[in-house]
Parts: structure tokens; sequence; C-alpha cells
């Protein structure tokens, strides 16, 4: 067995592997070579610092980390981890991370981040034995959602550019990886930002992805939450993309509100997460 980073590996070959490890999966997940190109861009993948097993010259098993500063910290996360069926059990997740480690530490890496399918106990456990710890619960919605036809009290418009300043003020929770500001910036060319005005004031935003249905980001200031604002931007959002689907992955589980809109809108809940935390 020989580990090493993946920054000179083609990136079909990567996604080769993948597929064939994600291919008996709790959830089905399986990538274009495009897709995870695109993937690794958005996400700040750093090929350099993700890992993989070679048998016999032959990628049986790899991690994919990303690296972005979360205020002053410096963070490692997750983005993938597999091995192929027949090379499971032998301990290849815990023998990337030993060969990983050393290199975070010498960055000044603070801690890493990973999120893992709830149900899935084997995972669970090993990641346990490596002390990460289990930070909060991400819900993951998909439906669709019929069009409210009433007429709007709101001015929606649809913007260029992000208001972090004003976005961020509106937060009760705060967004996953693929969700955050940073991934958002380096999206940009594949999103649409809708903003919400009472009166030429600013009083929610959507963020989705018109290609994929996937909201990426939606809130409203406390003081206008339950007045319809968020379900109006869902509708602007829908009559914008002309599909009923909507998609709305890793959304904290602590915010009843957050979670209660989106069943509100008769999504279903059909998988959630565990964000764990590793200290380096």
């Amino acid at each position: 067995m020989e580990i090493t980073t993946l920054e000179n590996i083609r990136i079909d070959y990567i996604t080769e592997i993948l597929n064939q490890s994600f291919s008996d999966y709790i959830v089905p997940f399986q990538l274009t070579s495009q897709q995870l190109e695109y993937k690794i861009f958005t996400e700040n993948i750093r090929l350099d610092l993700s890992l993989g097993v070679f048998y016999s010259g032959k990628l049986v098993g790899f991690m994919l980390h990303a690296l972005n500063h979360t205020g002053e910290k410096l963070v490692a996360y997750n983005a993938a981890t597999g091995v192929i069926p027949d090379f499971r059990g032998q301990g290849l997740v815990g023998k990337m991370y030993n060969y990983l480690i050393p290199k975070l530490k010498d960055l000044d890496v603070d801690h890493m981040v990973l999120e893992v399918i709830v149900g899935n106990q084997r995972a669970i456990r090993a990641y346990e034995k490596m002390n990460y710890r289990v930070n909060r619960t991400l819900d993951c919605f998909k439906g669709s959602f019929e069009s409210d036809k009433k007429s709007s009290f709101l001015s929606i418009k649809q913007v260029e550019n992000f208001k972090w300043d004003d976005f961020i003020s509106f937060w009760s929770i705060k967004p996953s990886w693929q969700n955050s500001i940073t991934t958002l910036e380096k999206s940009k060319d594949k999103i649409t930002i809708l903003c919400a005005y009472l009166e030429d004031k600013l009083v929610g935003y959507i963020i989705y992805n018109a290609q994929t249905k996937r909201i990426q980001q939606i809130a409203v200031p406390t003081i206008h939450r339950r007045k319809g604002i968020a379900t109006q931007l869902i509708n602007a959002m829908t009559q914008s993309t002309g599909s009923k689907e909507l998609y709305a992955f890793n959304i904290d589980n602590s915010s009843s509100e957050s979670t209660g809109f989106f069943k509100s809108l008769s999504l279903e809940n059909n998988v959630s997460q565990l964000e764990m935390i590793k200290n380096i």
C-alpha cells in the first residue's frame, strides 16, 4: 500500500474511484468529472492535501480536503472520503489520517470538519475513535412546491452582488461549508440572488442554483419573520426556474424556525447528517 497526495492524479480517475466507493452508499451519490471539478473549485478543495491509497498502482481509497479560514481559525473540511468495496475493513481511512494530520499541523490548522449521514453507524464509530465529536445535526430537504398565486406585497429584485453585511445580520444559524460565504463567492457564475424589499427596505433574500434547484441560503430578519416573506421568495425562485422542484441541504437542525419552514413547504426531510469536528 502507498499513500500519496492527489495533485498529480487525473480528475476522471478520481471520479471513477469516488463513484465506485459510493456505489453502495446509504444515499446514492455519483458525480461526473465536470461536477467533481466544480466541487473542487467552489469548495476550495486542495488536492495537495487530498490523499489516495494505491495498491499495485491502483487507487483504492481517497480523501478530499478543503481549507478555509473561519474567522481567525484555519479549518480543514473533509469533502469526501471513500474506499472501494474490496478494500474496506483494512483501516485505510485511519492510515490516511495518520499521513495527513502532520501536514495540517504544519499549516497551523485549528480543527477539521466533516459530515456523515445519520444511521451510518460504522462511519460514525470510526470517526469517534479518531476523536471527532458531533457538533450539530444538519437536515436535508427535497420535494415539490406548489407556487402561491397570491399577489406579492413585496418588491423582489434579482441582484448581481452579495450584500453580506445585510445578509449575515439576518442569520440565526450559520451555514454549512457547502453553503458558506467562501463557497458561494466561488459559485457566483452558477447562482441567482433575489432580494425582497418592503417599502425599499431589505427584508429577506434567497440564493439558489437554478440548474440544480438547490436553495443555498434563505433568510429573513427576526422582526419580519412569519409574514410570508420567505414563501414569496420561494415563489419567485420557482417561477424563475419554471420548476416545482426544490432542494435544501444541510440546514441546522437546532433552528426549529428553519426546519419548520421547509416542512411547511411540504418538503421531505429525507436524510440528515452529523457535522463532526476534530481539534488538531
